[in-house]
């Protein structure tokens, strides 16, 4: 059965373009690992940006590895074969190195069966020096490192460009385990064994000088018909609840230049590109840029719009560029509530908002509250039925009758504390309280006709809660639910 899962991973690669494989004579082995599907991991910018960046060297042979999705699972147990890498299909225990990329906490979860899976003890104690070192980065290290303090040899909390040359010059040297996670422990931003977690992120202070784009091309990717480009990082907003300051520091746009020259890149393998960052819209050149791929018949998707940076001219070139449906991020149905958020949006400018999207065009409009804030009280809760209601008549009231929807999407949310932030200290709401909040507000939508609801799990968001706040202790709670089979069994357990 072994040889169904090689062939999977040769066709899946058969699939993609830009992959690299190396002979790894007389190269430092890195594997890098996503733990979640392929389809997610290749979605994720961090997975192409380490790749490349790992690649560029000589020295390096740098692979990937997913976790196997259902079927492959179930053929992986069965006979008993290891994670492979997607690559030349080796076991991750034959590499020199495992990176770790983690942007979600939940993702945690699958990082002990993929190494369990791979004859691998997943508490570095338990480790020698025959084992591969293990490093972990990426968004959620980055938030906090001491949840995978216990299972990897270095967590690195910061940027991988701020680091890379010193990294990689670590890698290259194929020293011992033991030498090279000494030195990689020298680096701003490392963290090694069950400290305390007080860290110094390390940034990349001029993010023009490397690219960040999508390097390997696959329609089986998420946004796998886009080129991703990342057009900044950071976000100026400075809203209480988000944890986008504290990952990635101070705001840093990327020239139009740079932009460009990714998008020239991108032009060769598709037609759509997709503009990373928190607040696209509110770059000093994004109509600058738009306008230049349209005029090169490519046509573009931000990653996020702002209410508040919406105006005609931006709003006619996303209509220009596809785009019948967006998604705005609302937070809270009050303007008081907003006001604690640190979003300051009042209801009016909503609205003009809302209504400026739909006269372009652009009448299918999703929108996105959290649900569990601080200070959040019912009068808030039932705010989010009256606010979505207004923006349904706006919709209708504004648009061509060629281009009227009776429909508006609510995403509904649990909010989750997260470290480094000003409201890392509140407390999760809990799984009872949100799904009292849940059911206040399907009751009030009942009443009101055109409005879809969907709600994220108030279960998975207890997860969450309980993995980003952790510590060094965390390990326990994910052996727990590799034992039971069950992360939900495990939160009910602990």
């Amino acid at each position: 059965m072994a040889w169904r899962i090689k062939e999977r991973l040769r066709s899946q690669l058969a699939r993609e373009r830009g992959a690299i494989a190396r002979d790894w004579g007389g190269r430092a082995s890195v594997v890098l690992l996503y733990p979640n599907a392929y389809r997610v991991g290749m979605g994720n910018l961090a997975v192409h940006s380490v790749y490349a960046a790992l690649n560029a060297s000589d020295s390096i042979a740098c692979e990937r590895a997913f976790l196997p999705d259902r079927l492959a699972m179930h053929e992986h147990m069965a006979s008993r074969t290891p994670v492979l890498s997607m690559e030349s299909q080796r076991p991750l225990r034959d590499f020199d190195v495992i990176a770790i990329t983690a942007s979600f906490e939940n993702d945690y979860l699958n990082i002990i069966p993929m190494l369990s899976m791979s004859r691998i003890p997943h508490r570095r104690a338990d480790r020698t020096d025959d084992h591969p070192l293990i490093i972990a980065g990426g968004a959620a290290p980055t938030l906090n490192p001491l949840p995978l303090s216990a299972i990897a040899d270095v967590v690195f909390a910061g940027e991988f460009e701020a680091a890379a040359s010193d990294m990689m010059r670590i890698i290259e040297s194929r020293a011992p385990k033991g030498e090279a996670a000494a030195a990689l422990s020298k680096i701003q931003g490392a963290v090694t064994g069950e400290g305390s977690g007080a860290v110094k992120r390390m940034h990349a202070e001029d993010i023009d000088s490397f690219k960040t784009q999508t390097v390997i091309h696959s329609r089986d990717a998420e946004f796998g018909d886009m080129h991703l480009i990342e057009v900044q990082r950071g976000c100026p907003r400075g809203c209480r609840f988000c944890a986008t300051p504290v990952i990635y520091g101070p705001t840093r746009m990327r020239s139009a230049a740079s932009v460009m020259a990714m998008f020239e890149e991108g032009l060769a393998h598709r037609k759509r590109m997709g503009l990373v960052g928190a607040d696209i819209l509110s770059h000093p050149d994004f109509e600058t840029i738009a306008r230049a791929m349209l005029g090169r018949d490519a046509t573009f998707s931000p990653s996020s719009v702002r209410v508040d940076a919406i105006d005609d001219g931006k709003a006619s070139l996303l209509h220009e560029a596809g785009h019948r449906s967006i998604a705005l991020g609302i937070e809270a149905g009050s303007e008081r509530l907003r006001r604690t958020l640190g979003k300051g949006l009042a209801d009016a400018r909503i609205l003009e908002a809302v209504s400026t999207l739909a006269r372009s065009g652009i009448a299918k409009q999703k929108l996105y509250f959290m649900i569990g804030l601080p200070d959040e009280g019912d009068d808030d809760v039932a705010a989010i039925a009256r606010l979505a209601a207004l923006v349904r008549d706006e919709i209708r009231r504004a648009a061509p009758r060629t281009h009227r929807t009776t429909a508006v999407d609510i995403t509904v949310t649990p909010f989750v504390p997260k470290p480094g932030t000003p409201f890392a200290q509140r407390k999760f709401a809990g799984e009872q309280a949100l799904k009292r909040k849940v059911k206040q507000l399907r009751r009030a939508l009942a009443k009101e006709s055109g409005i879809v609801m969907r709600t994220d799990s108030a279960v998975d968001a207890a997860i969450e809660s309980l993995i980003a706040m952790g510590d060094s202790t965390t390990v326990e709670f994910l052996e727990e639910a590799n034992r039971l089979g069950s992360a939900r069994a495990a939160l009910r357990a602990d």
